[in-house]
């Protein structure tokens, strides 16, 4: 609130001061000898300008009623100017000549005139000039940007002229005449200086931009944009920008007269916020700063399109951001930032130029060359001004480097005494401290190495519980065959004994009559022990004993490839061994209990592994999948444990699935931390997943754990066929 009621004093009391000035002008101009002005367009040889014209009221659009038509309404005594105007003006006017000149020439001195058209009005109308920015430049009759005419009008004689002209710029229209001579030099004149100017205003882009590349401060870079956009600008006003730089562009090239005006004051906002730091100083004017970039910005895109009406409104809307500028440099300078007031004294010369422009514009001052000169030498003055501006920011900010170095040195010093004080104590500290660390790492060591005994202590009993679980299996497995043998030796031994009895009966018999007499006993022992059934039995009891043998060595083969597990050295195993040994140990954990399906690769799954490590790994998980199939009303059919294998090129992977509760997810990232276990108290350590990740990752493989609650659990171990040291 308290910004904006400064600016609106500022504003008010700026607004006194240009009024004061403009009175200061109209009472010097008035003291000033200045061309003279015929109140009755007469030529006297001198160069002058047509005052007195009659405007067109009507609304008819045909040229002959226009010319026949009375509603006219005279203008005398000043230059016509309408403003901004959508339909076309048509003026008439008279020239009486009174020299001895045959010819008078003549301009219209405004060169953003879209269309001009002048008739002669003595007899039938007649077409004597068509000009204008619609025309490209190298299709118009003049060498010079303005539109140039010549009549033929005798000694003596008064001629009578109708002017169409039409613009969606402002319709000012000042004519001056004179012989073709005073005419073309003064043209060549106003080229001349406006060449000076465009001289001025390069070597102040060029030592701009030169000195951008040397310190790279972006300011100067801005500046640079300005003064492009700011002297193009007074080239296209001035119509010399379509002479030298678009000359065989027509309409096209009237964009470009919206177009670079609007980008100028693009440019202007962007600099003036950065070289008087308004973010900084004036935040809020800021703010709206940036509002109007987008109006000039708006500005442009209607250009483009063709809109010049409503680009050169928005223009005009936008020149108000002049006195925001000016308010932002007092700011400045209030707050003691020089180049505020660099910029102050550079800005406020510019727009004395632009208060000369306006004036003679609105026809307060008349046309002559101070105040059709005032507004490029007020831009050019301007420019070497903050040129000089921030010549100043470069010596400001060495300055303020030097004063920022003295202080860094000076800091410096006291620190250098205080870190000479610091040491001392530090040095102390750190002595004190290091034997309070050396006594702390004597004890972590301490612990250390207690921990590790721990834990090895604890992977120890793991492996010991997985022993005496396979081994409580193998016992188990091993009693049922040799039960099996041992229960058939005895009646074998009966049967073995009965036969060698009756071989021993007839072995004794000596000759044919001791076979007499024993004949009959022994047919009947025989009869008695029944041959054919003993012979039957006996091979019966031969095949129980030798079934019993093979499951015992079918298990002790499984034992012995599964008995690896303290081996460290590498060799080359087949996994499906692993699996096939692993499943043999187990089997009193999962006969009965679950149905196994295997899926395993038929063709060699050889890789470079431990293979007793390996066998842990599928022990272990295949004893979880067996406990998460533990649900109630659940079959040994339904309890389901897949197991399948399969090779590539370079891996080994192997699947362990159940159809169990599965693990949630919450938790699925901590299964393998160790001690981590979901069992009840007692029946798990919480590093049987953390041996099995240690004995993967010992292969240089990786294990993935797949689950859904209620749906089960998938473990996806991939092997590297090779392990590289």
């Amino acid at each position: 609130m308290s910004e904006s009621l400064t600016l609106l004093r500022f504003t008010t009391i700026y607004s006194g001061i240009l009024h004061a000035s403009f009175r200061a002008i109209l009472v010097a101009f008035s003291f000033i000898p200045f061309v003279s002005f015929s109140q009755e367009n007469i030529f006297e040889g001198k160069s002058a300008y047509l005052l007195n014209f009659s405007h067109y009221k009507g609304n008819d659009t045909d040229l002959e009623k226009i010319i026949l038509s009375e509603e006219y309404e005279p203008m005398n005594g000043k230059v016509p100017a309408f403003g901004i105007h959508a339909n076309a003006i048509f003026l008439k006017f008279e020239i009486k000549n009174q020299s001895s000149d045959f010819f008078i020439s003549g301009f219209v001195d405004n060169a953003l005139l879209d269309q001009v058209d002048i008739y002669s009005l003595d007899g039938t109308p007649k077409l004597l000039v068509s000009s204008g920015e619609r025309l490209s430049f190298s299709e118009r009759n003049s060498e010079h940007p303005a539109v140039n005419f010549q009549f033929f009008i005798q000694p003596g004689s008064t001629s009578k002229f109708l002017m169409r002209i039409q613009s969606e710029d402002q319709l000012l229209i000042p004519i001056r005449i004179g012989t073709e001579k005073i005419v073309s030099a003064e043209q060549s004149r106003k080229e001349l200086l406006y060449g000076i100017y465009l001289g001025i205003m390069v070597v102040m882009l060029v030592y701009n931009l030169f000195v951008y590349f040397t310190v790279k401060d972006r300011v100067y870079l801005y500046y640079t944009a300005y003064i492009l956009t700011v002297g193009l600008t007074q080239l296209v006003v001035n119509g010399y920008a379509a002479k030298y730089f678009w000359p065989f562009l027509g309409y096209q090239g009237m964009a470009l007269s919206g177009v670079i005006p609007a980008l100028s004051g693009v440019a202007t906002v962007i600099f003036s916020r950065e070289f008087l730091q308004t973010s900084k100083f004036t935040p809020k004017i800021d703010k709206l700063l940036l509002f109007y970039m987008l109006l000039y910005i708006l500005a442009v895109v209607f250009a483009f399109t063709g809109q010049l009406m409503y680009c050169f409104t928005i223009m005009d809307i936008g020149g108000a951001s002049a006195l925001l500028l000016v308010y932002c440099a007092v700011v400045g300078l209030k707050n003691k930032y020089r180049p505020a007031g660099f910029f102050l004294v550079a800005f406020s010369i510019f727009l004395a130029g632009v208060t000369l422009f306006a004036l003679r514009n609105f026809g307060v001052i008349p046309f002559n060359d101070i105040s059709n000169y005032g507004l490029p030498a007020g831009s050019a003055l301007e420019a070497v001004l903050l040129s000089f501006a921030l010549a100043d920011r470069i010596n400001q900010f060495k300055k303020e480097k030097d004063d920022s170095q003295q202080k860094m040195i000076q800091v410096m010093s006291e620190n250098q005494l205080l870190i000479e004080e610091q040491n001392v104590k530090l040095e102390r500290m750190v002595h004190e401290r290091t034997l309070d660390l050396e006594s702390t790492n004597l004890e972590l060591s301490t612990t250390l190495q207690n921990l590790k005994l721990t834990q090895n202590q604890l992977v120890e009993a793991e492996k010991l519980a997985s022993l005496g679980q396979m081994t409580a299996g193998i016992a188990h497995e091993i009693n049922n065959p040799i039960n099996f043998v041992s229960s058939n030796v005895i009646p074998l031994k009966r049967d073995v004994e009965d036969v060698l009895t009756m071989l021993n009966e007839y072995t004794s018999i000596k000759d044919g009559e001791e076979w007499e007499q024993k004949k009959d006993a022994i047919q009947s022992q025989l009869k008695k022990l029944d041959i054919p059934y003993v012979r039957s039995e006996i091979n019966q009891l031969l095949q129980g004993i030798e079934e019993g043998s093979r499951r015992t060595a079918e298990i002790v083969k499984g034992l012995r490839i599964f008995s690896r597990m303290d081996r460290d050295t590498l060799i080359s195993a087949d996994v499906n061994d692993c699996i096939h040994s692993t499943l043999v140990v187990m089997k009193s954990l999962t006969k009965g209990e679950v149905t196994v399906e295997k899926e395993l690769y038929t063709g060699t799954n050889e890789i470079m592994c431990y293979p007793g490590k390996l066998n842990q790994v599928f022990m272990n998980l295949i004893s979880n999948a067996v406990a998460a199939t533990r649900m109630e009303n659940r079959s040994s059919s339904e309890r389901i444990v897949k197991i399948r294998s399969s090779y590539s090129k370079d891996h080994v992977t192997v699947e362990i699935s159940d159809n169990g509760v599965g693990i949630r997810e919450e938790i699925i990232d901590k299964i393998f931390d160790p001690f981590f276990t979901t069992k009840s108290v007692g029946e798990g350590t919480g590093l049987g997943l953390s041996i099995v990740k240690g004995i993967i990752e010992e292969h240089q493989g990786k294990i993935e754990v797949k689950s859904e609650v209620d749906k089960g659990t998938k473990f996806i171990i991939h092997l590297p066929r090779f392990i590289s040291k």
